[in-house]
């Protein structure tokens, strides 16, 4: 399905219903994460009903067609692969332990057919496309993607559990194994999130708190109704949100040395995180103020500085006005928990 198609659907969906419930509708029929989005792109009863947008998955679903960029050119999934065929493109290199395109390197088992890895590339050229406007930020010269044979090994390079998605330092990053990642529905979400994140430390480093840096990767690749759903097995245990102290002292650190503890508070600190940003970015001031507020920090202004001068608060004043301990969460203490991956 065209962009262009989906926000006709979206629009039509919306508008249809308005005098009928909200459940009705899909993650993936709540408006896009677009530059020139409209925000607050949802309701309070939409997130309620319906959860957090998540247009992640489509590409996965019969009637998916290829996009566009403004010249013509097409990207995204089976731009370069379609029934396993693939289609040549002078700047697509492919080798036997490699794929590449632009400033994109997968490094690989040669023993993966050239679609099996050239799908994965897909992704990351359509993040590649899409996250950098929604930062107003270029994209750096090159990424790196080591992508291991599999979990145990990409324990062992990384010291990660499955939770976390990929280990990123630098122009490098090993990833949780493509097929897994598919396989778990995550593929182009930890594409989106990987991108976010190269991008972010190319210009501006270490110079965000952790809260806003984290919750910008999530929410740039929609990740919030997946976080919706990984919190249910938390719930009954108590809070499932943190206070912005502690989310950064949790995402500053390592890995916890108990696995299920570091997956119950890894989860739990990017869950918060990303309702940080989300009420940032949705109900103050969108995507625009956020991208004057990053561009100031990547021309050396102090965070805290840049943060009074766009919202007119200090860091820790912002960091208080959003945190998720007092503000709850958007989709209330029960959430929708709906399967975003399955189609509407």
């Amino acid at each position: 399905m065209s962009r262009v198609s989906m926000m006709v659907m979206v629009a039509v969906l919306l508008t249809v219903g308005a005098g009928s419930s909200a459940a009705q509708i899909h993650p993936s029929q709540l408006p896009p994460l677009t530059a020139d989005a409209q925000f607050p792109r949802c309701t309070a009863r939409q997130l309620a009903t319906v959860g957090f947008p998540d247009h992640k998955h489509a590409q996965h679903w019969p009637g998916w067609e290829v996009m566009r960029d403004a010249d013509g050119r097409t990207y995204g999934p089976e731009s370069l692969c379609r029934y396993k065929r693939v289609i040549p493109r002078p700047d697509l290199i492919i080798r036997p332990g490699s794929k590449r395109l632009g400033p994109f390197t997968i490094e690989h088992n040669p023993g993966y057919s050239d679609c099996d890895m050239i799908q994965f590339l897909e992704l990351l050229d359509w993040a590649g496309h899409e996250v950098p406007p929604l930062l107003g930020m270029e994209m750096p010269d090159s990424l790196l993607v080591i992508n291991p044979d599999n979990l145990p090994a990409y324990t062992e390079q990384t010291g990660y559990g499955m939770w976390r998605l990929y280990d990123l330092k630098g122009d490098t990053c090993v990833t949780e194994p493509w097929p897994i990642l598919q396989g778990r529905t995550l593929d182009a979400h930890a594409a989106f999130m990987m991108v976010t994140d190269w991008i972010l430390d190319a210009h501006v480093g270490g110079a965000l708190p952790p809260w806003l840096h984290q919750g910008l990767v999530e929410y740039c690749g929609e990740d919030g109704q997946h976080l919706v759903n990984y919190m249910a097995q938390f719930r009954s245990d108590g809070p499932v949100v943190m206070p912005p102290a502690l989310i950064d002292a949790l995402l500053s650190r390592g890995p916890d040395p108990d696995p299920q503890r570091d997956r119950e508070v890894y989860r739990k600190a990017c869950y918060s995180a990303f309702l940080m940003v989300w009420e940032l970015v949705e109900n103050r001031g969108g995507l625009e103020a956020m991208q004057q507020c990053l561009d100031l920090v990547a021309r050396g202004t102090d965070f805290s500085r840049a943060a009074q001068k766009v919202y007119g608060l200090n860091a820790d004043e912002l960091a208080a006005s959003l945190d998720p301990v007092q503000l709850g969460e958007p989709g209330g203490k029960n959430p929708p928990l709906p399967v975003p991956h399955k189609q509407p």
